[in-house]
């Protein structure tokens, strides 16, 4: 039975004030490198928290929210097309950060369980949203979830790790000419 896009809505409403002042376990297991899927590169988790926080940031305020809300404004889309336009930015991101994939996967492979089924809620709601303000709804509690979980990987990020990569200097820029010279 498909579900009411009101309670969908709620459900994520509930996770969103249960992590805006406290860390998710989510990010929590991220920062310290645990992955019971196995995602990682080379025994080292660096890449997972790099994705974690771009693909959070490009499914909400970055790339994803802004396109969907102007698709929702412009009397040229459709509620139809809305509903289409969010599944095609949204969904497989959602499902590759929240799925598992049996033996090879185990667990959420960005330990993002609630990424994938929140965005399948969403699909399984669409009969019974009917109006494009109904759907803005509903996706404005979505963009902000999303938007959450970003802050929190934003914050957890070991940004300290950048003070080894400088701004190269122009004596630099030009030390380092030889090396343009070696292909030419």
């Amino acid at each position: 039975m498909a579900k009411h896009w009101q309670d969908v809505k709620d459900e994520i409403e509930r996770e969103i004030d249960k992590n805006w002042w406290d860390e998710p376990i989510e990010v929590t297991m991220s920062k310290n490198g645990v992955f019971p899927s196995g995602a990682g590169t080379d025994g080292q988790y660096f890449g997972n928290l790099f994705f974690l926080v771009c693909d959070t940031q490009a499914m909400g305020w970055w790339t994803a929210a802004p396109a969907i809300q102007q698709a929702l404004k412009d009397d040229l889309f459709t509620l139809d097309h809305c509903k289409r336009m969010w599944k095609y930015i949204n969904i497989h991101m959602a499902r590759l950060m929240g799925d598992k994939s049996g033996e090879n996967c185990p667990a959420p492979w960005m330990n993002l369980p609630k990424f994938s089924q929140f965005a399948n809620d969403i699909l399984d709601s669409y009969d019974t949203i009917k109006t494009k303000d109904e759907f803005w709804d509903l996706i404005w509690s979505w963009q902000n979830y999303v938007n959450c979980m970003n802050r929190w990987f934003q914050t957890v990020f070991p940004w300290e790790f950048g003070g080894q990569l400088k701004v190269k200097t122009l004596e630099e820029i030009e030390a380092l000419k030889q090396y343009h010279e070696v292909f030419n």
